[in-house]
């Protein structure tokens, strides 16, 4: 089989599958006819899918917009207010990260805005975003030229939000691609094509898998793999498509070969048994090491500073007068010792402090 026919076996397979598997999300198919609505919704699903569970992020997701219902709503939005709407997301960085996002779109969208920016975090006044209508930019050097949107999330809004047909890879994508193109991943989770080679696979299986009449594009509900495959022109389906397949069939540790279309068909380079010997001796490989990070030891447990920081901001979200630090070392470390860990936590509050996360008022730490 030829690059040629595999592309083709892979797309037909795919939409076949997708067609009678696909998931139900709220941040698909979305109903708004407004293209600027349709964006900032993906938006916020995309930054809060990237480190953060989908079952998670289903419950957040509509209570986040419930919240900041509009992108000019979440630009003018405090520190404070969108950190505690964030509860229970975790890597709170993301938070503020969406929100700097959405008040430089907003601000270059209107230029009056623009004196609102003291810095890439600053809040703009939320009765003047109010009266201004944002447009979302399009093109990827726009849309990457804003802090907080890399080229996968570039991509995603597209598609997603516009229908312009843009290859990306996420980690879904990039797995599948590479199972079918080349071959299983390393055993250390490294792949032996780069991102450069996977980009340009992923945009020639995309027009191929894009192709069709416009004007006929079949539902998926009345799509029926016993009779016509599913072959629609969205980009938009095509990749949730495989995300879908990613997710359910070619997991990344434990892939689902009795399932996957692609091995009943031999369509798919990697195979069970490759697929074994190549992580055969995962996790068993002599001299490697871990890599390290900032934390200390509670007990015999190594507890890494990441977790601290998420403690000390759910305890904040809780006290709305603040903390001191000694306050807050009582909450998120059960053998705080003020004479020994002093020291260590005034790093972490400095380092919060400095991204804007918290701010220090009369010895009393509060959250923005």
């Amino acid at each position: 089989m030829n690059r040629r026919e595999r592309t083709q076996a892979f797309v037909t397979a795919i939409w076949e599958w997708y067609s009678v598997h696909k998931r139900t999300l709220p941040w698909r198919d979305l109903p708004d006819t407004d293209p600027v609505a349709r964006a900032y919704k993906v938006l916020v699903s995309e930054i809060m899918l990237q480190q953060t569970q989908v079952p998670r992020v289903i419950v957040k997701y509509g209570e986040f917009l419930e919240r900041f219902p509009t992108i000019e709503d979440l630009a003018g939005a405090s520190s404070k207010e969108v950190l505690i709407a964030w509860r229970g997301m975790g890597y709170n960085r993301r938070a503020l990260r969406l929100r700097d996002a959405a008040a430089s779109i907003v601000g270059v969208s209107n230029d009056s805005l623009l004196r609102n920016f003291v810095e890439p975090s600053a809040r703009i006044r939320s009765n003047e975003v109010t009266k201004t209508r944002s447009a979302f930019p399009t093109s990827i050097d726009d849309l990457t030229s804003i802090p907080g949107i890399g080229r996968y999330t570039a991509a995603a809004i597209r598609n997603f939000a516009f229908g312009i047909p843009t290859p990306c890879l996420d980690t879904n994508i990039r797995r599948i691609l590479h199972r079918t193109f080349v071959g299983p991943e390393n055993a250390d989770g490294s792949w032996s094509k780069d991102d450069e080679y996977l980009l340009q696979l992923a945009d020639e299986v995309l027009e191929e898998a894009t192709k069709g009449t416009k004007e006929t594009k079949v539902s998926l509900k009345k799509s029926s793999v016993a009779s016509v495959p599913f072959v629609p022109f969205v980009a938009s389906d095509w990749h949730a498509a495989l995300m879908d397949f990613g997710a359910l069939v070619h997991t990344k540790r434990n892939p689902k070969w009795e399932m996957c279309p692609l091995t009943k068909k031999g369509i798919m380079k990697t195979t069970k048994k490759n697929y074994e010997l190549r992580m055969m001796n995962y996790g068993n490989r002599k001299g490697d090491s871990k890599k390290s990070e900032p934390g200390r030891h509670v007990g015999s447990t190594f507890i890494p500073n990441r977790i601290f920081r998420g403690r000390v901001i759910e305890a904040l979200r809780d006290a709305p007068t603040g903390l001191t630090l000694h306050g807050i070392g009582k909450q998120v470390a059960i053998d705080w010792d003020p004479g020994e860990h002093r020291e260590w936590l005034q790093i972490i509050l400095k380092q919060l402090t400095r991204e804007a996360m918290l701010g220090v008022r009369r010895g009393r730490y509060m959250l923005g």
